[in-house]
């Protein structure tokens, strides 16, 4: 799952969007596997209730995926700014 990120992170970087934009786009995603992992951790060795830290993990990074995704697609083949 993290090297699917380091490579959209890689493609992050050449968006047509800000550099605030852009880091949050590559910070987020790393954010969501670290509370994921996390809450496999405090599980196992805490408190079951930990395991719904598994949901915001997954919506972080599944969420950032789809808006890279979009943007990504949006810039490369409905951008109508480039011609």
């Amino acid at each position: 799952m993290s090297a699917i990120f380091i490579l959209m992170g890689i493609l992050v970087l050449f968006l047509d969007v800000s550099q605030r934009i852009r880091i949050w786009l590559i910070v987020l995603p790393f954010i969501g596997v670290v509370i994921d992992l996390a809450s496999v951790w405090l599980k196992l060795f805490v408190d079951p209730v930990f395991f719904w830290l598994h949901i915001p993990g997954g919506v972080l990074f599944g969420g950032v995926f789809a808006a890279d995704a979009v943007l990504m697609l949006w810039q490369m083949w409905m951008n109508p700014t480039v011609k």
